[in-house]
């Protein structure tokens, strides 16, 4: 970040496409999407430091020198721009994070249209565009490799696979470093465990005696994506944390379930609620350095399941939608609570699985999301005091201006990510780098105009 005494740059934006998609409700067919209706997921992780720009001294000083406040605040105890030691505006320096995307496709026998429908569409309508956005992306499949029409399998083709699928070939066509493929049959109600036990390799896959697990294809500054297509529930057990006791608090594996089995006609999403903490907490502590924690999760979760229509039905169901139970009938054997709420918790979009005919909008809509939130930057990095001065951290503040002519926020510092929890417009200072809390990175990203300004107050060093 390039700064004098004082700087004042323009803000181009905290940007976050809003992933709407054209979709049909649970009756089938397309349409336009609303854009009043349309979700966008918010991101959870950071990517690299924004806040470069060029300097100007416009405004500010007399005879083109600049001026340094005395960074004591105003007459309500806050800063402005004539009383900050420094202010500045952000010009945005996205750093284009790479993005694994995690497809986890039920394998039972009620999936053939789905698989048809992901094939179909995941070269064209997904891999294709985040190509041409220049993002260093991989797809990762966890599901049986085989023919969909005959044993409800996946194959995928070129150019996102390695080969042809006429005929299907015994393998997967992994194509590093783009796809990968992690053989294993995926059942109605086990694929969270699934992806659990497999992460680290406990449960190899199909042909193979050992393996390392689909973890050795994720990078650690990557964003994760997971997209979970199933037309049922959870009722499963993972085999691996017991395992290793250090690795978990509990030290034992979980059992994860939509619907209390002592309790079967009680049906809402509180069983889900508790399964998607369940599946999050191990996720995060099995492997903090890949999917972050509770408090700043690294991934996102988009849920292709059983779930009813929005209002209008072309519509997906939005991050800020509650999970519901009511479901598309009578194809649908479980709405999936559990992968609702893990959508709801980590900002991701929900769709009726199924309208296959729509699966090409509703891929764009998610290649548009994992786009944009790759490039997600919430870190502004500290500028230089100017000579013989030094940045009081304490008087830090940030102004954000919503390009639609709102009320001006500003943002309050509290002492750590640990504070973020409960503190709404919020921020932190840590080792040089200033940090949107999650929910106010979430909030800024959406909004691609919005104006940002940053004031510090400074002290004057002793001789």
């Amino acid at each position: 970040m390039k700064l004098s005494t004082k700087t004042l740059v323009g803000l181009v934006g905290l940007g976050l496409l809003a992933a709407a998609a054209a979709i049909g409700g649970c009756s089938g067919g397309g349409g336009e999407a609303s854009p009043g209706n349309s979700g966008s997921g918010s991101g959870s992780g950071s990517g690299g430091s924004g806040g470069s720009g060029e300097t100007s001294g416009s405004g500010f000083g007399n005879g083109g020198e600049f001026d340094v406040g005395s960074g004591t605040g105003d007459k309500d105890g806050g800063l402005n721009e004539d009383t900050a030691c420094i202010a500045t505006r952000l010009q945005a320096d996205y750093q284009q994070r790479p993005a694994d995307i995690i497809f986890i496709i039920d394998n039972s026998g009620s999936m053939t249209d789905e698989i048809n429908s992901v094939q179909r569409n995941i070269n064209q309508n997904f891999a294709s565009i985040i190509a041409a956005s220049k993002i260093d992306y991989r797809v990762i499949m966890l599901s049986k490799h085989g023919s969909s029409d005959v044993e409800q399998s996946v194959c995928i083709e070129a150019p996102l696979g390695s080969g042809s699928c006429s005929p299907v070939p015994q393998n997967p066509n992994t194509n590093p470093p783009h796809f990968y493929q992690y053989s294993l049959e995926i059942g109605s109600l086990d694929s969270l465990c699934l992806a659990i036990d497999t992460l680290n390799g406990a449960i190899p896959p199909k042909g193979e005696a050992t393996s390392p697990g689909w973890s050795q294809w994720l990078r650690t500054d990557s964003l994760k994506v997971f997209v979970e297509i199933t037309d049922d529930g959870v009722n499963c057990t993972t085999r691996s944390l017991g395992a290793d006791k250090a690795v978990f608090e509990e030290g034992a594996d979980i059992t994860l379930f939509d619907i209390d089995d002592d309790e079967p006609a009680n049906k809402n999403v509180a069983g889900g609620t508790k399964s998607a903490e369940a599946f999050d907490a191990a996720l995060t502590a099995v492997a903090p350095e890949l999917f972050g924690s509770k408090d700043a999760r690294n991934y996102k979760f988009f849920s292709f399941v059983g779930i009813k229509e929005n209002t209008p039905p072309t519509a997906p169901w939005p991050p800020e939608a509650p999970a519901t139970w009511e479901q598309c009938r009578p194809d649908s054997v479980d709405p999936g609570t559990t992968y609702q709420v893990l959508s709801v918790m980590t900002g991701g979009l929900r769709y009726p699985i199924q309208q296959h005919a729509t699966y090409d909008a509703v891929f764009q809509a998610i290649a548009d999301s994992v786009i944009s939130g790759a490039k997600l930057s919430c870190e502004i990095e500290v500028p230089k005091a100017p000579d013989g001065h030094s940045i009081d951290l304490k008087t830090v503040q940030i102004e954000f201006t919503p390009s639609n002519g709102g009320q001006k926020q500003t943002f309050a510092q509290v002492k750590s990510l640990e504070e973020c929890a409960g503190a709404s417009s919020s921020f932190y200072i840590e080792e040089g780098i200033i940090k949107l809390c999650e929910d106010t990175c979430a909030m800024a990203a959406q909004d691609n105009t919005a104006g940002m300004e940053l004031l510090y107050g400074c002290s004057v060093n002793p001789n």
